[in-house]
Order: structure tokens, then C-alpha cells, then sequence
């Protein structure tokens, strides 16, 4: 009995229609074709073809050989006859050898070389749908192969033999139970497949074992596998009963061998029965089951009238006041095209997947999967790379509602033809490391602590380690914070006189975990800014000539000094202190910059500063203003040639200058407002009176 799987006799089927147009004359290699035998074939025209002296129909056979290597996934050797016939000019009559020409280059994973031919093919048949997805899922594929998704995908090698071995279902709520569908030797039914040139498919069963390691697999028991094809299991959601496939017919017969589905109960260690669930009639496919959660629907593919074209998705209920499965219903557009739509699957979720070789996808077949809606299922998402391949992935099953599973492909890499991989999701994991250094010197601040507060309202904070590491894990899509702060003390350098070095907070790390495409780890240095225990300048702090007012600009720069220094430091105290230019009388620039100093200190208490942490002086006219390193990035770009470094800002130097414009650039220069550290260990009830320590 010719026995084929359940997804290269539901392809099979439906081909008569292309077969008619592309036969040669009379010959045992046409008449293995048109029955679609395609090893037979093979064989056949091999040895027919160096023997036929009419050209075209030799073109016409070169052209047949190519379609039943490419029938049969050898894509190489279809590509050499493709272009053999094409060489023959075969296709100029026959538009189509373009687009398996391009087909096959795909399935070879050269999309370049197969965007070359759809393209060709596309204006010789410029309205064919056909051309156009193909050129499109060429671009995809390149895209895709670049930036791929993260799932790992891995070659099952204890399930898989020289042959196919497909769809497999778990059997146990543990998951550590499988039933697939193989070709391997020692199936029920004897003989070989004239149509794939293998053994005939049964069902199989395979553990885990403590391991992971899967046992061998072992056949089903005659109740469930017969002289027939089985193939494509599943079982219900209380794993008490198997749904499969089977297919047979009269191997003599030209006619199309159908497909129906069987349920068998669960017996012990076995099965019952095998009983055939009436959807159809016998002499199409229903095939490849499949269960919602509720076990009240059964998806199936089936080539029955009223569908979309070729193979499609279809559904039945469950009534269970009659124990019947009823009403076969299309699917639809949105998952059905003209092509072929197979292997359904239901997620734990109720997204529904499948396999497709009418939607836009890299391969042959691919996997698609479309979220349950109101009105049925959609949109349809292609699974990309590397779930897809450039050859047949053909079906896929998850482990409840984890992100792995197994797929069945026919991609390169594998122990057979069709092999079982399985998949995983990996954990995405976002991760922040560094050192907290030194802002001016990077040297390392052991002790240091790190602080972490996440947009979800997630609070952590750490201690720099003898290195000055830290390092934190955090949660995908969440945007974090990250800062330090210290005390540490030292004893060299520019502050031997002072006998320590403190450091103010450091400025706020952003760090993103959201919409990461794989996991990461930020390394980040957090830089603590020494305390300069001289006077610091506040950038652009300035006044107009005898006001006090605070201009626009200086307000945000006070605030960016309260974010960044005073509400992160919350314990030191600062001497504000303001100076005017010498113009006017010396006591009246005193009373000036005391004013424009306690609007300084008043803002910053509007802000939220503690009185008590601030003291307000006021300078007058007696320290002009020297222009240093620290300070020179302040001078406006324009003037800083004539403001060098070293220069002090003093009534001489000025009045020496040429033109007003620098002479008043001058002026706004000495009219600044500075600072200083004067306390370090501030606490609230104490007055600001602390003197540098």
C-alpha cells in the first residue's frame, strides 16, 4: 500500500490541474510525473532525455525533471535542470520556469540570485501576485537574516532520522512525553513511497528522561498505526485523547487519495481504538488537527469546496448532545490566501499558528501566527528568523504557555530531510556594571554607594566594591536612574592642606531596558565631582547694570545647582556670594551685591533649600574677577581671545581696553555670582556657621 505523510500527500494533492500543462509527449517518465511520482520520474527522464532528438520536447522533459527535483526539496539539482531548460528555451513559451527557477534559489537560501529571476518572471507576468510576494519576501528575508529574533533554534538529533520525522505533540502534562509521526524503517506498512523515494510514516512515542535525554522512539501499537499513512497528532488538553491523520488509498489509482482525521482514547500505556471522525468525504484531505483550550473547536487543513484555493484552514464544533464534530467552516482571507495554509496550532494564549506558502515568507512554507480577535483571527505575522528558514517550517508546538517548544523544518543543518528542532526563547536580561572614578583625576572610589531607582517605583542601592565596582540586574522595560555618593577621604593631592577629599553626588545616570531586542549589559562609570573647597563660579549667573533682579537664564541655572548639587547633597551648607563692577561708589556696590546675592539665596529657598544651609554675601567691587582654567570655559567664545587666561578683570585692565563693546563684556564678567563649600556634615536644627573642614 503506497502510504505518503500528511503533509507531502496534502500537497500532492491538487496538482493535476498544473501537471496538464507541463507534460512532454507520451513517455514512462510522463506518465510517473503525472501521477506524481516524482524518485520514479527522476529516474526515468535521466535516461530519456539524452535519448530524445526533438528540442523542445527534450526542453519539455529537462523542464519536468527540474519541477520533480524541486517537488522532492533537492533544490540544487532542480536549479541545474531549471537552467538546463531555460538554456533550451524552454521558458521563453513558459513563463513559469522563471518563478521555480526563483523558487528553488530561495529554498537554496540565495535570495539574491531569486530577486533576480522574480523579477524576470514579474515582467513577463506582470500581474501575477505570485511575483510580487516573491520579490518581497527576498527583500525580507536579507533584512531578516540581518537583525533576527531571539529565539535559538537546535537540531533534536535523538528524535530525528535519515528520513522525515515531523509534528511532533506532547503527550503528558509534564511535557516529557511526545508523539511525532516518522518515516523511519520498521513502519507498519511495507514498502516505498514511488512519490519521496522513502519508508512510509507511522506514529511514534519518546520520553525524557531525568537527564533531558530522549529515549529511543518507539512505535504506536496497531489500535492507532496501520497499513495506511498516519501522521500530524495531537492531543486534547486533559491528555486523554490522540486526534492524528491518516491517508491511504489505491496506489494503482490516478485519482487523489484522501485524508481524514481519527481519535483513539487513551488505554493504560497505550490507546484504544482508532475510530474516524466524519467530516468530509473520504476522497479529500481533512487532515493535520488541531484543539482550542476548551477542546469545544477542531482546526484542520482540507482542500473541500468553498474555501480560499489550494489547501486551506478550516474548523468544526463539538455538539456534545450528539457527540459529533459539525459545521465546517472556512477560516477566511485574513489566514487563507491561494495558496496552501497547513499544520494549525492553538497557544495556550489562543493565538492560532500555522504554516503557509501563500503569505509573504522567506521559504517554501513558513510560520505565521495570528492573535484570536472578535471576529476570528489576525492580523497574520509572519514568525521571521530564525524560526523561518530559507526551506519548509512546516508546523510548531509550544510547552504550555513557555516560550519553547518544537518546530518541524527541512533547513539545512538538520540529520534528514524533514527533522524536529526544538526552540527557545532565552530570558532576556538587562544588567548595569562600572566603577565610580573620580571626576577630574578617574581614579577609582571604593566605598562608594550606588544608588538605583527604577521607573516602576524599584529602589536598590549598592556599595562600591576594593575596585570601585558595582554592578545591578535589572527588569526589562523599565528605564532606570543610577547615581553615587561618597565620603571618602583622602590625603594627597591638591587637598593635603585640608587633610581630605569629599565629593559631591553625581549627576543622574539614564539607563533604558525598554523595548531591548536582546539582552544587555550597560557599563556605565559614575563620576563623583571633587569638592572644590576654593571659590566655584556659577555659569551665566549675571545681572543687568545696578538691578538684582535674577534673569530668565540665571533662574535655570540656579535650579540645574539645586538638582545636581544641593538636593543630592543634602547635608552640606554654601557660602552664595556676589560682586558688581567697579563702576559706581564703593559703598553702593556693596549694598548691590549683597541684594543680587540674597536673591541668589532666596530663589534657591523658593526651590526648597533649607535656610539655614545657606549664607548670602555680597562682595561689592573688591575682587574683580581672574580669569582661570576652571573658569575660562565661562568667558562667551568671542571674547576669549581677549580675556586669556590670567587675565584679572580690574579697573586698570579695563579702562586699557579699546573699544566699549569689550569693555562691557568686561563688566558683565566681574558682575557674577560664585560659591563655596563651607560645611559638610549639615543637619536640620543647625545653624550655617561651620567653617571649611
Amino acid at each position: 500500500m503506497n502510504k505518503i505523510s500528511g503533509f507531502a500527500l496534502v500537497v500532492v494533492i491538487g496538482l493535476s490541474a498544473f501537471l496538464s500543462g507541463c507534460l512532454s509527449s507520451n513517455g514512462e517518465g510522463d506518465e510517473n510525473f503525472k501521477k506524481g511520482y516524482w524518485n520514479k520520474s527522476i529516474e526515468l527522464y535521466k535516461a530519456e532525455i539524452p535519448k530524445t532528438k526533438d528540442k523542445a520536447e527534450a526542453a519539455a522533459k529537462t523542464y519536468n525533471l527540474a519541477f520533480a527535483y524541486f517537488q522532492i526539496k533537492d533544490y540544487k539539482q532542480a536549479i541545474q535542470w531549471f537552467e538546463n531548460a531555460e538554456a533550451a528555451k524552454y521558458g521563453e513559451a513558459h513563463p513559469e520556469l522563471l518563478y521555480y527557477l526563483a523558487e528553488s534559489h530561495k529554498a537554496n537560501c540565495d535570495y539574491e540570485k531569486a530577486l533576480v529571476k522574480f523579477n524576470e518572471y514579474k515582467e513577463r507576468v506582470p500581474n501575477d501576485k505570485k511575483a510580487i510576494n516573491g520579490a518581497k519576501s527576498c527583500e525580507l528575508a536579507m533584512e531578516w537574516q540581518k537583525n533576527p529574533t531571539r529565539y535559538k533554534v537546535e537540531n533534536v538529533v535523538q528524535l530525528n532520522s535519515p528520513n522525515d520525522d515531523a509534528t511532533p505533540a506532547y503527550t503528558s502534562k509534564d511535557n516529557k512525553e511526545i508523539i511525532f509521526y516518522s518515516y523511519r524503517s520498521g513502519a507498519t506498512g511495507k514498502g516505498e513511497s514511488e512519490i519521496l523515494g522513502q519508508d512510509f510514516p507511522d506514529l511514534y512515542a519518546a520520553s525524557l528522561d531525568k537527564k533531558g535525554k530522549w529515549s529511543t522512539p518507539a512505535l504506536l501499537g496497531p489500535e492507532v498505526n496501520s497499513e495506511f499513512t498516519e501522521g500530524a497528532p495531537i492531543m486534547d488538553s486533559k491528555y486523554g485523547t490522540l486526534y492524528f491523520s491518516r491517508c491511504g488509498g489505491n496506489p494503482k489509482e490516478t485519482k487523489a487519495q484522501g485524508c481524514q482525521i481519527y481519535e483513539a482514547k487513551k488505554n493504560g500505556a497505550g490507546f484504544g481504538p482508532a475510530i474516524v471522525i466524519p467530516i468530509a468525504a473520504d476522497s479529500l484531505a481533512v487532515a493535520q488537527p488541531a484543539l482550542s483550550n476548551d477542546n469545544k473547536i477542531m482546526y484542520f487543513t482540507s482542500n473541500m469546496p468553498g474555501g480560499q484555493g489550494g489547501k486551506d484552514l478550516w474548523y468544526v464544533t463539538y455538539n456534545k448532545k450528539d457527540n459529533v464534530w459539525e459545521k465546517p467552516t472556512n477560516m477566511g482571507p485574513e489566514v487563507n490566501t491561494p495558496g496552501d495554509e497547513m499544520f494549525p496550532y492553538i497557544h495556550a494564549d489562543g493565538t492560532l499558528y500555522f504554516s503557509s506558502n501563500g503569505h509573504v515568507g522567506i521559504g517554501g512554507f513558513d510560520l505565521f501566527k495570528a492573535a484570536k480577535s472578535q471576529d476570528g483571527f489576525g492580523p497574520v505575522i509572519n514568525l521571521k528568523v530564525p524560526l523561518n528558514s530559507c526551506g519548509d517550517d512546516i508546523a510548531i508546538t509550544f510547552e504550555d504557555k513557555a516560550e519553547r517548544g518544537y518546530i518541524t523544518s527541512n533547513r539545512d543543518g538538520g540529520k534528514g530531510k524533514l527533522d524536529i528542532w526544538s526552540f527557545v526563547l532565552p530570558k532576556l536580561e538587562c544588567k548595569v556594571k562600572g566603577l565610580v572614578v573620580d571626576q577630574d583625576t578617574k581614579e577609582i572610589v571604593p566605598g562608594a554607594r550606588v544608588y538605583l531607582v527604577g521607573s516602576d517605583g524599584s529602589q536598590a542601592e549598592t556599595v562600591a566594591n576594593a575596585d570601585g565596582g558595582y554592578q545591578f540586574d535589572l527588569i526589562v522595560n523599565v528605564n532606570y536612574e543610577l547615581s553615587a555618593a561618597s565620603d571618602m577621604v583622602h590625603t594627597d593631592g591638591d587637598f593635603i592642606k585640608k587633610g581630605k577629599k569629599k565629593y559631591l553626588s553625581s549627576i543622574t545616570n539614564l539607563v533604558s531596558c525598554v523595548d531591548l531586542l536582546e539582552s544587555k549589559v550597560f557599563d556605565v562609570s559614575i563620576e563623583l565631582p571633587p569638592v572644590k573647597f576654593g571659590v566655584v563660579e556659577l555659569p551665566n549667573i549675571e545681572y543687568e547694570y545696578k538691578k538684582w533682579d535674577l534673569k530668565p537664564e540665571s533662574k535655570i541655572i540656579l535650579r540645574t545647582f539645586y538638582q545636581e548639587v544641593l538636593a543630592k547633597n543634602a547635608t552640606v551648607t554654601i557660602d552664595l556670594g556676589s560682586h558688581t563692577d567697579f563702576r559706581g561708589s564703593e559703598p553702593s556696590n556693596q549694598v548691590l551685591a549683597q541684594k543680587r546675592a540674597q536673591s541668589a539665596v532666596n530663589y534657591l529657598i523658593e526651590l526648597g533649600v533649607n535656610p539655614d544651609r545657606l549664607i548670602a554675601t555680597g562682595y561689592g567691587e573688591s575682587k574683580p574677577k581672574m580669569i582661570s582654567p576652571e573658569n575660562f570655559k565661562y568667558v562667551p567664545a568671542k571674547y576669549q581671545a581677549n580675556f586669556p587666561i590670567g587675565t584679572l578683570l580690574d579697573e586698570k585692565y579695563i579702562t586699557s581696553l579699546k573699544s566699549e563693546e569689550l569693555k562691557e563684556a568686561a563688566h558683565q564678567l566681574n558682575r557674577r555670582t560664585e560659591f563655596k563649600f563651607i560645611c559638610f556634615d549639615w543637619a536640620p536644627g543647625k545653624k550655617a556657621d561651620c567653617t571649611n573642614k
